[in-house]
């Protein structure tokens, strides 16, 4: 067994409790959804005088759109659908069912 694979196998598990964030969030898919954020400023919120004033309005963005606080202090507006009467029936609430089987 070559010793890098030996390294992951027995010490993988210290290795990821050492590290400051989640080892989910180092994974490719984050990178891969802030593309579309990334085309969405680039074309609508950045100058294009030169390429150096776009990427700095897009680095910009992406400094506010991932900080923490601000992040917190927007609302997240969400559509509320109501249901029809017919699937208000049909759903079964936790406390419902609890209360049949006592």
């Amino acid at each position: 067994m070559p010793p890098s694979v030996h390294k992951i196998l027995c010490h993988g598990s210290s290795i990821a409790k050492s590290f400051m964030i989640p080892i989910g969030q180092l994974s490719e898919e984050a990178q891969e959804a802030k593309n579309k954020d990334i085309k969405n400023f680039r074309e609508y919120h950045s100058r294009k005088t030169s390429r150096i004033d776009t990427n700095t309005d897009i680095f910009n963005r992406l400094l506010l759109s991932s900080d923490p606080l601000l992040s917190n202090l927007r609302e997240v507006k969400k559509k509320k659908r109501k249901l029809h009467p017919h699937v208000k029936e049909l759903i079964i609430l936790d406390s419902d069912s609890s209360d049949d089987n006592e």
